[in-house]
C-alpha cells in the first residue's frame, strides 16, 4: 500500500487529505504485460522467413547481366514462370502437378533447368511471385522454399486485389 499526504496536516481549519493507493493490481498488470511482450517477441522471431528485398534500396544496386523471374499462380497446383531480361520476357514455362508436392518437385526441376539454360545470359537476381485470389498461403510458402533451396533469395510478392479475381 502507498499513501500520499496532500497539504494541510492538523493545523486547524483544513481536513487531512490522506489517500491510500493499492499498488498490487498495478504491479500484477505490469508484470503480465512484460511477460506478454517477451513471449510475442520470441515467437515473432521464430515465425519469420528470412529473404532479401527484391525491389527497392537493396534491389537497385544489382549487376547489369541479370535476369528476373516472374512466378504467377494460375491455380492451386499450376504456375507460369517467365524469365525476363531488362524488363522483356525471354522465355515462358508452365508447371503443374496433381498435388502440391508434385508441383513443388516439378517446379524445382524447372527452376534448375532455367538456371542451367540461362547461365550464359546472366544470373537470376530477383523473383516476383504473383498469387491468384484462391491460392493458399501454404502453396506460396512451398514455392518460396524451393526458390530458397536453389539459392534464389531476392523474393517479392505482388499483392492481389481479392475483388478482381487475381
Amino acid at each position: 500500500m502507498a499513501s500520499a499526504n496532500i497539504g494541510g496536516g492538523s493545523s486547524g481549519r483544513r481536513k487531512s487529505l490522506d489517500a491510500e493507493i493499492n499498488l498490487v493490481p498495478f504491479i500484477d498488470l505490469l508484470s503480465m504485460c512484460i511477460c506478454f511482450l517477451l513471449m510475442t517477441a520470441v515467437w515473432v522471431q521464430l515465425g519469420s522467413v528470412q529473404v532479401k528485398q527484391a525491389n527497392g534500396t537493396e534491389g537497385a544496386a544489382e549487376a547489369k547481366d541479370t535476369l528476373d523471374l516472374d512466378v504467377k499462380f494460375l491455380a492451386e497446383n499450376q504456375v507460369t514462370l517467365s524469365v525476363k531480361s531488362k524488363g522483356r520476357v525471354v522465355k515462358t514455362y508452365q508447371v503443374q502437378g496433381a498435388t502440391m508436392a508434385d508441383l513443388a518437385t516439378a517446379f524445382e526441376k524447372q527452376v534448375q533447368d532455367i538456371q542451367a539454360q540461362m547461365k550464359s545470359q546472366g544470373e537470376i537476381s530477383a523473383v516476383m511471385l504473383t498469387p491468384k485470389a484462391g491460392v493458399s498461403y501454404g502453396s506460396m510458402i512451398s514455392i518460396m522454399d524451393v526458390l530458397r533451396k536453389n539459392r534464389l533469395v531476392n523474393l517479392g510478392v505482388v499483392p492481389v486485389n481479392p475483388l478482381s479475381g487475381g
